[in-house]
């Protein structure tokens, strides 16, 4: 049988979700490109991946041409997120300008919507590559995400967690990304398939944590700590309501079109799902 094509981003906040895929016993039923989070969905869309684990925002866009996301399975963070991150050298309140990491257009409309709430007067944003020094040399602030954050310096700097100030805001979680799939094959296989290299991951975090941190550099202790405390995998009716509310903000600022709700844990996944609607 053909391997499923599967795409998913470069972060180590990922890898819980890929580890039965990459190196447990579902290694031969896929293939792995690993892309930025804001390309995935124009790689589903195209056809060239059968399923993709897609930013939130793409929601609507997704659904509108039938392509469902599956309601159990993400990126989310119930509090902290530690590596979606504003930071800046003057306090968060007076900044007029910011640099927002192309890479992510969840992080970046979450950073417009926290920022909307707390500085009082129009903020320019500008898309750049994601480098913290480079960033703040011609900006006020800098949006980071990913691996990125976690190894970006920020001593002496002001720092605003994204997924906290989203908790302070709202008191609900918030959700980065989830598992999409396309009608057919890929919807009555995959989700199975996405449980088993999930439980498996999580069986393994410790390896996890350990292979990730040599590759960045950085304690094994803080990436496990990281991969347990501040992300979280399986979704549900709090983390449901919390990507509806997201995308309803988004929408409010004109950032995103369409009011569907991304996740709907009471409707199966199906290859069914009719174009426009969102399973």
């Amino acid at each position: 049988m053909t391997p499923l094509r599967l795409a998913t981003v470069p972060y180590v906040n990922a890898a819980p979700l890929l580890w039965g895929f990459r190196q447990g016993s579902l290694r031969d039923r896929c293939t792995i490109v690993a892309e930025p989070p804001a390309r995935i969905p124009d790689l589903l869309l195209e056809g060239k991946v059968d399923a993709g684990l897609v930013p939130i925002i793409a929601a609507p866009a997704l659904a509108r041409a039938g392509i469902a996301l599956l309601p159990s399975l993400g990126v989310a963070s119930r509090r902290m997120a530690r590596s979606v991150f504003v930071a800046s050298r003057r306090p968060i309140e007076t900044i007029a300008t910011v640099a927002l990491d192309r890479s992510s257009r969840t992080s970046q409309a979450l950073a417009r919507i926290v920022l909307a709430e707390r500085v009082p007067r129009p903020i320019r944003y500008t898309e750049a590559a994601p480098s913290l020094d480079d960033m703040l040399r011609h900006h006020d602030a800098a949006l980071l995400i990913g691996d990125a954050a976690l190894l970006a310096d920020t001593r002496g700097l002001e720092v605003l967690d994204l997924a906290g100030a989203w908790r302070a805001m709202t008191g609900l979680p918030f959700v980065f990304a989830a598992w999409a799939v396309r009608p057919g094959r890929a919807a009555a296989e995959a989700p199975p398939l996405f449980e088993q290299s999930l439980a498996e991951g999580l069986e393994q975090a410790d390896a996890i944590a350990a292979e990730c941190a040599a590759t960045l550099g950085l304690p094994a202790g803080l990436v496990i700590e990281y991969l347990r405390d501040n992300i979280h995998y399986r979704l549900g009716p709090e983390e449901e309501r919390a990507a509806a509310l997201f995308l309803a903000r988004a929408r409010d600022l004109g950032i995103v079109a369409g009011d569907l709700a991304p996740l709907d844990p009471a409707t199966a996944l199906s290859a069914e799902a009719a174009p426009g609607r969102m399973p």
